[in-house]
């Protein structure tokens, strides 16, 4: 990942683009497909090289947008024999190679010489969104299984999104992809179920990245065959389609009370999971662009890293304010040890600083629902942008847009059956409106206004939702 991160920097100085806005592709083999106004698809992706040249314009007659995916050492194949009037992009995988500077002049030249083309950085070793029961941590070197939780596990791409955008927060747009897993199923059952596909293009949604999803060849041949059943699958999966494709496109800022500071992503991955998984409303940030500014905008920080003097002095000032610092891990000496700490237990020490407190735990996290219980605890309920309550299998997340003057909720149920949503944010709203793939916009939601924050409440939720909070343009969410 911080090869990446370099990568996508080097390519700033000279190139522009748009941000990515939730689009969904479908990778698919060289085989025919119904039209897309039949099967609801607009993006469809080929790995390259291509056997045959002329699916492309096959797939294009038959209403599809085509991109082509490769590996970063395959560009100049891929300009050579890139057709820009049949192609409208091109998704970047392996630019993690050693020779990084290289690579980047490559990729550069590549874009500088089709410009017509969009372009896409994939992040690798995505999951498949699901529901899991425990969670398999490395300590000292050893796998570590924690113990049973009362809170299912979910495997969400959330965490892996948020850190790729920490890299350079305006750096190409990423894409992320996963490959299903195996599964054992009923003679005569497909796998992936309708289900699985809808809570796949669902979660690309509520994390507003594009997200490539493998279309298996049996599928592909089977709806190109007119197979009953497996349009009766499909068609279960079109309304999420078109849901998704109706999710507003302007430019959004996502809400966040809570920063985290990650550098090792494989070591800080499965807590900012869980971050995830319990709905905190965060931002992931390298240790580099920690900034005054950016501490601004939230009240609290958890740290995955180390960091320099400058970052420990602008933390304590934070602290000093009223903010709230999490340690994870940290074995580093900081400015406020030469102080007694409030509170020592066997493996945390909590400093009062000024208004705030900083907490440092002396291990990585083992058990997930303490680690949640205690950081929520910490961070307390008039600091929290969201919350949910009763709610084991759903995520949350929410963007806020100034013109008009609106908050939106996104809501990702993981689990196999619908879900009874209590929801709170922070901020008065005038009006609280409701969507999913079955309902049509927009329901309104009785609400009730308590200290600051709006409540309500969302019966049942099957897979996807999105609540819609306007404001009077006075009052926002997520202070």
């Amino acid at each position: 990942m911080s090869k990446l991160s370099l990568l996508c920097a080097l390519l700033l100085s000279s190139i522009a683009w748009t941000p990515a806005t939730a689009k969904v592709f479908f990778r698919v083999t060289a085989t025919s497909l119904p039209p897309s106004d039949k099967t609801a698809i607009d993006d469809l992706v080929l790995p390259w090289p291509l056997r045959d040249s002329s699916i492309v314009a096959r797939f294009r007659n038959a209403g599809y947008t085509v991109w082509l995916q490769c590996d970063s050492k395959n560009l100049a194949s891929v300009s050579d024999a890139v057709d820009p009037a049949a192609v409208a992009g091109v998704i970047v995988a392996g630019a993690t190679s050693s020779n990084q500077f290289a690579e980047a002049e490559e990729i550069r030249s590549f874009m500088a010489a089709h410009k017509n083309l969009s372009f896409r950085i994939l992040v690798s070793g995505g999951k498949q969104p699901q529901m899991k029961g425990r969670l398999v941590v490395e300590r000292d070197g050893i796998l570590q299984v924690s113990s049973p939780s009362t809170q299912p596990w979910l495997d969400t791409n959330l965490a892996a999104v948020r850190i790729a955008h920490s890299s350079s927060p305006d750096s190409l747009p990423i894409a992320y992809d996963f490959r299903w897993s195996p599964s054992d199923v009923p003679p005569g059952a497909w796998y992936p179920d309708a289900e699985d596909y809808a809570l796949a293009i669902a979660e690309s949604d509520a994390v507003r990245s594009d997200v490539i999803i493998d279309l298996p060849a049996s599928l592909q041949q089977a709806l190109n065959a007119e197979d009953p059943q497996a349009w009766s699958l499909w068609k279960r999966v079109m309304p999420y389609l078109g849901f998704s494709s109706h999710a507003p496109v302007a430019k959004a800022e996502p809400i966040a009370n809570l920063g985290v500071i990650v550098d090792n992503t494989k070591a800080s991955y499965e807590p900012i999971n869980l971050l995830a998984r319990h709905s905190f409303a965060f931002e992931a940030l390298r240790p580099a662009n920690l900034t005054l500014a950016r501490l601004q905008k939230w009240n609290s920080v958890v740290v995955f890293s180390s960091l320099n003097t400058e970052s420990f002095a602008l933390l304590q000032d934070f602290a000093t304010k009223g903010g709230i610092v999490v340690f994870v891990n940290s074995h580093d000496k900081f400015p406020w040890h030469s102080i007694p700490p409030s509170r020592q237990e066997s493996r945390t020490t909590t400093y009062s600083i000024g208004a705030g407190q900083i907490v440092e735990l002396g291990e990585p996290v083992i058990e997930p629902e303490n680690f949640a219980r205690d950081l929520r605890r910490l961070i307390g309920r008039d600091r929290s942008a969201i919350a949910l309550w009763n709610s084991l299998t759903t995520i949350a997340t929410a963007y806020r847009e100034e013109a008009p003057a609106e908050t939106t909720l996104y809501l990702v149920n993981y689990a196999d059956q619908p879900d009874n949503v209590q929801i709170q944010v922070k901020g008065r709203f005038t009006r609280v409106r409701f969507e999913a793939p079955e309902e049509h916009c927009c329901v309104p939601l009785p609400f009730v206004e308590r200290n600051g924050f709006t409540e309500f409440t969302i019966p049942s939720l099957r897979i996807a939702a999105r609540v819609h909070l306007d404001s009077d343009g006075e009052s926002s969410a997520a202070q």
